[in-house]
């Protein structure tokens, strides 16, 4: 048989691969990776990888996934696909190999990897060889976190082991009709009276950070991934002023991802855990072009106050920003840490840990209340911070103005003839001089109070220092 005629009979097999089977209506693997794609730069790779017969199958069918790389916005990327319309995506041993050789090539390129899971679960037929799969599976998407970058498409059903996959992952976006669980829903609203494994939860929980209507929406979500991910042409101007801070912080309350969209080019930020631990925001921006994470307290929520969520959401923010060299940008506006009750000492000790072992270039600007350990958690001066400022308006002390005040003159107060006033006049001076951030700047705490309406000509003037130290 000459070579050409081998090769269309490959090509008619190829094609019969790729064919959509009547029966199945919704999108196939092959039909997601399409949208994620560059029109025409996707080549599958292991298209003819079949599993191995056994007694209870045969090697008749394709591996329900689809693995290969192409161009996202002119990106090279890597990506895997479990394909519901064959045997509903479940997991065998060469399911498990294509994805291996798949995230392996991701590696050695240095190239970020998409994963689309939706899957019924592993080929029970296979017994060990496919639980070793997982195994496998799960020991290299471990190995590939901070080498490159995955972001994790939940399509339709992540079940069992395979649901670690999009905790392992950087970013995880989620279908709203799609389900995640590592024990069945049923279970466990059957035992504890909870229900789990949907979109929603997933979400409140912070494993997911998007929740998306459809497919062409989920590939909408990695392209702005990729795209806050690397450095980008701005035409926002880098001496843009931001007088509309001063309004914002003015409101008891605010959300401070209005103060983000002032500071960011085009006001834009994609948002990591925005479900979870509202009380601080955590996400990606750019300032002049380049890519940066923020970390801000939000007075909107719990008026900014951290808890150990909010500790566990910033300290995996910072680790992430951390393993790929992003820049981190901290907003501090707290009061300190809430009470809780059972409260989790570890989670925030991992916070301040997380500041103070990055070597990620780490700005910080105080932008209101910065008291007591809220102040040492939130990237201070002594805990990692390369460049601290503050606006002439920001309180940094052990304590709250009207608790250190009256800590300080709880006998002048007792003595006075006119208690109230006496306490409302202490306030006023702790503020102005004990709480006041002259005096951190004095110290060298801080090492400018700026005028707010500078704030991001000035980040950006901080943040180009150390990028132009670090091309020299």
């Amino acid at each position: 048989m000459k070579a050409q005629e081998k090769f269309a009979r490959f090509q008619a097999l190829r094609a019969e691969i790729e064919r959509k089977p009547s029966s199945f209506s919704g999108n196939t693997a092959r039909e997601r990776l399409a949208m994620l794609f560059d029109e025409g730069t996707f080549v599958e790779v292991g298209a003819f990888v079949r599993q191995r017969p056994t007694e209870y199958g045969c090697a008749e069918s394709p591996e329900g996934v689809v693995t290969g790389y192409g161009a996202v916005d002119g990106v090279l990327v890597f990506a895997f696909a479990q394909d519901p319309a064959v045997s509903k995506g479940a997991i065998s041993e060469m399911h498990a190999q294509k994805i291996k050789n798949i995230i392996s090539m991701a590696m050695k390129a240095d190239a970020p990897v998409v994963s689309f899971l939706d899957s019924c679960g592993m080929r029970i037929g296979e017994g060990i060889d496919a639980l070793a799969g997982y195994g496998e599976i799960l020991s290299l998407c471990s190995e590939m976190q901070g080498i490159v970058p995955h972001v994790c498409v939940v399509s339709g059903v992540c079940a069992g082991a395979m649901s670690f996959l999009p905790a392992f992952a950087d970013y995880t976006i989620m279908l709203k009709n799609a389900e995640l669980f590592l024990s069945a829903p049923s279970v466990v609203q059957a035992r504890f009276g909870q229900k789990t494994g949907d979109a929603t939860s997933a979400y409140e929980t912070g494993l997911a950070s998007v929740i998306c209507d459809t497919d062409a929406d989920a590939a909408d979500a990695v392209r702005a991934f990729f795209n806050a991910f690397g450095a980008v042409e701005t035409d926002d101007d880098v001496n843009r002023l931001t007088p509309e801070i001063a309004d914002i912080l003015s409101s008891e309350g605010y959300d401070v991802s209005a103060v983000i969209s002032q500071i960011s080019d085009g006001g834009e930020m994609v948002e990591f855990s925005g479900g979870y631990a509202k009380n601080i925001v955590t996400g990606l921006i750019h300032l002049d072009g380049t890519p940066c994470g923020v970390i801000a307290n939000n007075p909107a929520v719990e008026k900014g106050d951290l808890n150990a969520a909010a500790c566990d959401k910033a300290s995996k923010f910072i680790e992430f920003c951390d393993n790929y060299d992003i820049p981190v940008i901290t907003l501090v506006d707290t009061d300190g840490f809430a009470v809780e009750v059972g409260a989790n000492l570890s989670e925030s000790a991992r916070l301040v840990a997380a500041y103070a072992d990055s070597d990620a270039v780490k700005i910080t600007l105080i932008t209101g209340r910065a008291y007591g350990a809220g102040y040492l958690s939130m990237g201070a001066k002594h805990t990692g911070a390369d460049v601290v400022l503050a606006y002439p308006t920001a309180q940094i002390a052990p304590l709250p103005a009207d608790t250190g005040a009256v800590f300080l003159g709880d006998k002048t107060i007792s003595e006075s003839d006119d208690p109230v006033q006496t306490r409302n006049q202490l306030i006023a001076a702790y503020g102005e001089t004990l709480a006041s951030p002259l005096q951190a700047a004095q110290r060298g705490y801080v090492d400018d109070i700026i005028e707010i309406a500078t704030t991001r000509q000035l980040l950006v003037s901080s943040l180009n220092l150390f990028l132009q130290e670090g091309d020299q």
